[in-house]
């Protein structure tokens, strides 16, 4: 079962980003509990039992994601050091 997760990460960081969040926020953000399940149980199957190539693709683009935000996080921690 594919579940387009794509769109909702993609909505909540394009959500999150409009709203202008300050450099706390952007450390502190995470996905919501339902993209972070579903990327959880990808991740598992993966190991377990493999992914059809329609899944593996979608794991890898909600990971290049992922580390976007990863990114951004380091980021905003390594300003907010800079400012204390």
């Amino acid at each position: 079962m594919v579940l387009n997760v794509q769109k909702s990460i993609f909505a909540e960081l394009a959500d999150f980003m409009v709203a202008q969040p300050t450099l706390e926020e952007i450390a502190a953000y995470k996905v919501s509990s339902g993209v972070q399940q579903y990327i959880d149980d990808l991740l598992e199957r993966n190991r377990e039992e493999g992914l059809s190539a329609q899944e593996r693709l979608e794991l890898e683009k909600i990971l290049a994601v992922i580390q976007i935000i990863d990114v951004a996080k380091a980021k905003a921690q390594l300003k907010l050091a800079d400012k204390a």
